[in-house]
């Protein structure tokens, strides 16, 4: 086929070219045997296509739609963040970190300066030689003695 009929070619075909261009097409035509049987064997094949067309009114089987779903669920491997949407690991989730929450902040309101069992007391020399020894009261003789070994040996 000559290259100026192949530009025109579709156009001629749709039927869709100027009258002006559609009398020079068709003159061309009649005078080049070799474009008209490619013209021919063109219109045969759309003829075959045109019959190979499916009828409009085609409807899948009931249930179709959802046997595909069905089949593309099964195929689906779930993501690790699937695991975060189950409501089981979601409660178990949400309890575990309530109870880090609370172990945090019990133990964050204990190592508090001021917050243990024993109140701010000034630094006195008595209270430094009480805080010395740790069995203060038990004996009231030997306390003294205690007292006042350590008020005699006290530097500050």
């Amino acid at each position: 086929m000559h290259d100026p009929m192949k530009d025109r070619l579709e156009d001629y075909l749709r039927g869709s070219l100027g009258e002006f261009a559609l009398r020079e097409f068709e003159a061309h035509l009649d005078s080049c045997a070799e474009c008209r049987a490619e013209i021919s064997r063109m219109r045969a094949q759309a003829m075959l296509l045109r019959e190979l067309r499916a009828p409009a009114g085609i409807e899948p089987a009931p249930g179709f739609y959802g046997r595909v779903m069905g089949a593309i669920e099964a195929q689906a491997r779930p993501s690790i963040w699937s695991v975060f949407l189950d409501p089981v690991f979601g409660k178990r989730l949400m309890y575990a970190t309530m109870a880090v929450l609370l172990l945090l902040s019990v133990y964050l309101a204990g190592s508090q300066p001021g917050s243990g069992d024993y109140a701010e007391v000034a630094a006195t020399p008595e209270t430094i030689l009480v805080e010395r020894q740790p069995s203060v009261g038990a004996d009231q003789q030997r306390d003294r003695d205690v007292i006042l070994v350590n008020l005699a040996t006290y530097r500050e």
